[in-house]
């Protein structure tokens, strides 16, 4: 394994103080649902969007009881035990969280060791970048693929069901764009939030254009994690709301089909 050289982010630019380690709430380490083939996922601490499905709402803050904070070199370790696994069923790495462009050096830097070991990368974010700097863009010359989370085009609808705007998450997908950089949508179907035509006609115009963006996952919402919010403390919101029917998923596809996306499900 090669080993990693972290570059600490100055202070005084208004980052956050890097010391080289990530602050992460848990790792799966063969999971199927974050990426191409097998992935190990470094679930990262910290989100600053409040998403009324949110199934990992124990990820929104920075520190917790539970979170750990790891180097690159320890993760490394890790996934070079399962670096036989991952390549040969086309997987790699995953970093999701939570959000994990909050904690953008880290994932720099971790991604870095992963491409100097032949390692696919995957960024699954929500688009919220708080800096367009060459920690960014590093970030994303290691990246083999960015899965971003539209959760919905039109801003009102977005914050009802975010409760922030939707404007850092179009500006990354656009710059995403201007990149020619390798990404995938995921659109998250809720009943009477992103269910409806407008909706899916809206992300359709969106990114119909971008050339970098060929697929498009529908991933039906669920409440599988609706526990956590007891957990934490919180109500959860959409209690009694379904699961879109199989029949609304395919309408949506056949959609977003019209404005030339391959569409999983």
């Amino acid at each position: 394994m090669q080993t990693h050289t972290i570059h600490p982010a100055a202070s005084s630019d208004g980052h956050r103080h890097y010391h080289g380690k990530g602050i992460v709430h848990s790792i799966e380490s063969c999971g199927t649902v974050d990426g191409p083939g097998l992935r190990f996922v470094l679930f990262m601490q910290g989100c600053l969007m409040r998403c009324l499905y949110c199934h990992n709402r124990d990820t929104w803050d920075m520190r917790t009881d539970k979170a750990q904070e790891l180097s690159v070199d320890e993760v490394m370790k890790q996934v070079i035990s399962y670096r036989h696994y991952l390549r040969a069923t086309g997987g790699g790495v995953t970093a999701t969280g939570g959000e994990p462009l909050l904690q953008y050096e880290f994932i720099r830097d971790w991604f870095t060791a992963c491409k100097a070991n032949d390692i696919h990368t995957c960024l699954d974010t929500n688009g919220y970048a708080l800096h367009y700097d060459h920690i960014l863009d590093d970030l994303l010359d290691h990246t083999d693929l960015v899965m971003l989370d539209l959760k919905q085009v039109d801003p009102e609808i977005h914050k009802a069901l975010v409760g922030i705007p939707n404007t850092k998450t179009l500006k990354f997908a656009r710059y995403l764009a201007e990149r020619n950089q390798a990404a995938r949508v995921r659109y998250v179907i809720v009943p009477g939030y992103t269910d409806d035509d407008r909706s899916a006609h809206l992300l359709g115009e969106f990114i119909g254009d971008m050339e970098n963006i060929d697929t498009v996952e529908l991933l039906p919402y669920h409440e599988l994690g609706a526990h956590k919010w007891e957990l934490c403390g919180d109500a959860y919101k959409l209690t009694g709301v379904r699961p879109p029917p199989k029949e609304t998923v395919l309408h949506i596809k056949e959609i977003l089909e019209g404005y030339g996306k391959n569409i999983i499900y």
